[in-house]
C-alpha cells in the first residue's frame, strides 16, 4: 500500500496560519508583560481605537474578548486566555461564521491576539479554583495587549498630539482664507496687476475649500504653507505698489463715490423705508432682528443663517461656528465668491447696491443653482441681479421659496 504525505492545507478544523500571523506572534513573545489591569487594557483600548489601527467592530470585538477574562488573568505571568467560541461572537455582533475568521485572523495578523489550538481544535480553560488562575488553556491568547500596553499609550498620545495640530492648522487654514481675501481687496486697490490678484485669490478659494473637516495634517501641512505664501505674496505687492484708484464703486466699508446722475443716486441709497439720502448699507449692518426693507430683494422672506447654511452646505466648512452671525455669515460668502467664479468688483458692487447681506443671499441662491446646472456664468448671473435691483425688477424671494421647496419642510429657516 502506498501513502501520499500530500494533505490539504485547508482542510476542515485545520486553522490557516499566514505569515504575518507568525511574524506577529515572534514580536509579540519578545516583550515582556507590562503588569498592567485588566481595567487598565480595557480602558487604552476604548480610549482612541483609530489610534491603534483598528477599526470600531475591531475594537468592539478584543473588548469583548476581555471582558470574558477574570482580573486574575492579567496578573504577574498567568496565562490570560479567553475560550469564547465563534458561536457566541456571532450572536453577540449578529454576524456569520465567516465574518468572525475574517476579524479574528486580521486581529491575529496584526499581533493583538495569538491563538492557541487545543490537538482537538476545542478551546477550553482549567483553573485553580474557581476564580483562580488559568493553569491550561486553548483559545485566544490575549496577552500581547499585556505585552504591547505602553505602546498603546505612546500612540494614543501621539494620535491626540496630531489631532490638536490638526485642529490648530484647520484653524489657521481659515485665518488665512480671510486675511487672503482681505489683501486681496486692498491689492486690488492699490496695485494695477489684477488679473495676478485675481488668480491668486481664486487660488486662495479653492485652497480653502480643500481644508476638509477631518483635521488631516497630511492634508493640512501644505495646504497652510501654500495660503502663508500666497499671503507674503500679497504682502509683498502691496508695499510695493503706489495707490491706484481701481474700485468706481468704492469701498462698502467708506463712503461711496457719488454719481452725478441723480436717478442713480436714488436708486442707489434710497432706503427700504423709502427715504433718500440713508445708505442701503447702514439699514444692512447689525440687523440680525430687524425686518428687511420692502425695497429689498428678499421681499419679506426670511433667509436667516440656519436656512442659508442648508441651502448651501458647502458655508460650513468657512464659518468657525456652527450656529453663524449674519456678519460671520457674509465673510463665509465672500470667500465662497472665489471658487464661483465672481469677481472681488462684482461682489463689492451688489453689496453697494443691495447691501451686504442681501448680497449674500444672492449669492447663495446663484451657488444653489449652479450646483443643479444651472448657472453658465456665476458673475454674470450675480451682475444682472445687480441690474434687475437697480430697475427694481429683482424678486429673489420667488426663487428662494423655490429652492426652500427643496429642503425638508418640517424645518424652521430661521
Amino acid at each position: 500500500m502506498t501513502y501520499s504525505l500530500s494533505h490539504d492545507p485547508h482542510q476542515a478544523g485545520v486553522r490557516r496560519i499566514t505569515p504575518a500571523m507568525i511574524l506577529a506572534e515572534m514580536q509579540c513573545e519578545a516583550l515582556p508583560r507590562s503588569g498592567a489591569t485588566k481595567a487598565q487594557i480595557l480602558s487604552a483600548l476604548h480610549t482612541e481605537p483609530r489610534a491603534l489601527g483598528l477599526q470600531p467592530r475591531q475594537s468592539d470585538l478584543l473588548g469583548f474578548l476581555i471582558s470574558r477574562t477574570k482580573p486574575v488573568d492579567w496578573e504577574d505571568d498567568n496565562l490570560t486566555i479567553c475560550s469564547v467560541r465563534n458561536r457566541d461572537i456571532c450572536e453577540r455582533f449578529g454576524i456569520e461564521r465567516s465574518t468572525v475568521k475574517r476579524w479574528l485572523r486580521g486581529l491575529s495578523e496584526l499581533g493583538w491576539i495569538i491563538m492557541r489550538d487545543s490537538p482537538n481544535q476545542q478551546r477550553w480553560l482549567r483553573r485553580d479554583g474557581r476564580n483562580g488562575a488559568i493553569l491550561e488553556g486553548y483559545g485566544f491568547d490575549l496577552s500581547p495587549l499585556s505585552r504591547r500596553y505602553d505602546e498603546m499609550l505612546q500612540r494614543v498620545e501621539a494620535f491626540r498630539e496630531r489631532e490638536r495640530e490638526g485642529k490648530r492648522l484647520h484653524k489657521r487654514a481659515m485665518v488665512l482664507g480671510r486675511r487672503i481675501t482681505a489683501l486681496c481687496a486692498t491689492a486690488l486697490e492699490t496695485t494695477a496687476d489684477k488679473p495676478t490678484v485675481m488668480s491668486i485669490q481664486q487660488n486662495g478659494h479653492q485652497l480653502l475649500a480643500l481644508r476638509g473637516t477631518d483635521h488631516d495634517l497630511d492634508i493640512l501641512s501644505p495646504l497652510v504653507e501654500q495660503m502663508e505664501g500666497l499671503v507674503e505674496r500679497l504682502e509683498a505687492m502691496i508695499a510695493g505698489a503706489d495707490p491706484v484708484e481701481m474700485d468706481p464703486m468704492g469701498r462698502t466699508d467708506g463712503p461711496h463715490n457719488t454719481d452725478t446722475n441723480p436717478n442713480t443716486i436714488t436708486k442707489v441709497t434710497v432706503s427700504g423705508a423709502g427715504c433718500a439720502g440713508v445708505g442701503i448699507e447702514e439699514r444692512v449692518v447689525g440687523s440680525d432682528s430687524a425686518s428687511r426693507s420692502k425695497a429689498s430683494p428678499l421681499r419679506g422672506f426670511k433667509a436667516g443663517p440656519n436656512f442659508l447654511l442648508q441651502l448651501v452646505p458647502d458655508l460650513r466648512d468657512l464659518c468657525t461656528s456652527s450656529r453663524p452671525h449674519e456678519a460671520e455669515l457674509i465673510e463665509a460668502v465672500e470667500m465662497l465668491t472665489g471658487s464661483l467664479g465672481i469677481s472681488s468688483h462684482a461682489w463689492r458692487q451688489a453689496c453697494s447696491v443691495m447691501g451686504r447681506y442681501e448680497a449674500a443671499v444672492a449669492v447663495c441662491v446663484i451657488s444653489a443653482k449652479a450646483r443643479k446646472g444651472k448657472v453658465r456664468s456665476a458673475g454674470g448671473l450675480l451682475r444682472a441681479m445687480i441690474e434687475r435691483h437697480l430697475d427694481g425688477t429683482l424678486a429673489l424671494d420667488r426663487t428662494l421659496y423655490g429652492l426652500a421647496s427643496d429642503l425638508s419642510t418640517d424645518r424652521t429657516y430661521h
